[in-house]
């Protein structure tokens, strides 16, 4: 029987026909920020908010409105339980110097119906007490504290992650250790927001001390600028490079041009990476060490003028109003520790007592620390 031959090219050309119908238009995918809304958000941008009242830094969300999409599940204690999954190669995997690795969980999407991308934070020197990576730790102290005062941050875990294939996402190569799929007490981190880079050149950062001279002299509140200097005292924050400092966006929307705006009041700055914190060392396995975090004190008071000791903030003097504002987020902590131990339970949730100082120890540093801003008085 003779076949047609027109008929063999009918079904190729009707798929080609739907695919380009239903194909969206090139760059319509994603919108992005212009270089206006960028530059609006330099001048305009928050350091600080006030805190949801109900979160709980131990579990790291509200229970009233339960954790953020994607979070990993956490016990009663804030403990994360095992993480499994697969890897996600992150073309951008940014300028960090230590190793990452990038994964997902099947079937866990964001708002957007794309798989969440996990950044990974392994031991990557070896995973004995003494060659873990303290920026795990730090990261998830600073993450949950930071929050609970009003400070924004990337939401932090640590848990025991296991994925066999992860080797081929890594963003450097282990140092002195091979890699290995399972990985104890591992960070795992989440965006904040949407960065506000421009035309989505995934550059989002600015540079610390330039950036809060520029807020300033916008009209920023000089007490909440002062008040995240000081912050950055308190959690001893070391690494001070422009990448690890963002902008972004908590809430934007599309314009009638497809470009992405920021929407008014949700442009905001922070750390971004608060891996080199609770102790300051240019070692991972030096960082977040209790005895090197009591070394710091971050406040300077002489004849009633106050001082910060944070680092690349630019003027270091601190306002009354500043100090106040931190006390009183820091009292609220305190308040919660004597009611019911949260402050002792994060430290607990951080898992960093495994290679390091008791979970009790730390939050007694923590209170000491929290009293001299407390106490003092600053006539500036």
């Amino acid at each position: 029987m003779r076949q047609n031959r027109s008929r063999k090219w009918v079904l190729p050309l009707l798929i080609s026909l739907v695919a380009l119908f239903f194909a969206p238009a090139a760059g319509a995918q994603q919108a992005c920020f212009s270089a206006a809304e960028r530059a609006r958000a330099e001048q305009t941008a928050k350091v600080w908010r006030a805190p949801d009242p109900g979160y709980d830094p131990v579990l790291g969300y509200n229970p009233a409105n339960g954790p953020r999409r994607g979070a990993p599940p956490v016990n009663a204690n804030g403990l994360a339980k095992p993480f499994n999954c697969v890897a996600n190669k992150d073309e951008n995997p940014g300028a960090g110097t230590t190793p990452k690795f990038h994964c997902s969980v099947p079937g866990v999407f964001d708002e957007g119906g794309e798989l969440i991308r996990y950044k990974i934070k392994p031991h990557f020197k070896g995973q004995s007490a003494d060659k873990r990576n303290g920026e795990i730790y730090g990261e998830f102290l600073s993450s949950r504290f930071s929050k609970a005062i009003g400070f924004f941050a990337d939401d932090a875990w640590v848990a025991d992650v296991h994925c066999p294939d992860c080797e081929k996402s890594l963003t450097r190569s282990f140092q002195g250790a091979s890699f290995s799929g399972s990985q104890p007490a591992a960070g795992i981190e989440l965006p904040l927001a949407r960065g506000i880079d421009v035309d989505c050149n995934d550059k989002d950062s600015g540079s610390l001390s330039d950036t809060l001279t520029k807020l300033g002299r916008s009209g920023a509140e000089r007490a909440e600028i002062d008040a995240f200097k000081l912050w950055l005292a308190f959690i001893d924050h070391g690494d001070t490079k422009t990448d690890n400092h963002k902008f972004a966006c908590l809430d934007s929307k599309k314009d009638a041009n497809g470009s992405r705006i920021c929407k008014p009041g949700e442009a905001v700055f922070y750390v971004g990476d608060m891996g080199s914190t609770f102790g300051y060392s240019r070692s991972s396995e030096n960082k977040a060490r209790l005895d090197v975090w009591k070394k710091k004190n971050p406040i300077g008071v002489s004849g009633g003028r106050c001082t910060t000791t944070a680092k690349s903030v630019g003027d270091t003097n601190i306002g009354e109003a500043g100090r106040k504002l931190l006390a009183d987020g820091l009292q609220r902590l305190l308040v919660a520790e004597k009611q019911n131990r949260t402050i002792t339970r994060v430290f607990e949730a951080s898992r960093n007592a495994e290679r390091d100082q008791p979970a009790p120890q730390w939050a007694a540093e923590f209170e000491r620390k929290a009293r001299m801003i407390i106490d003092a008085r600053c006539s500036n």
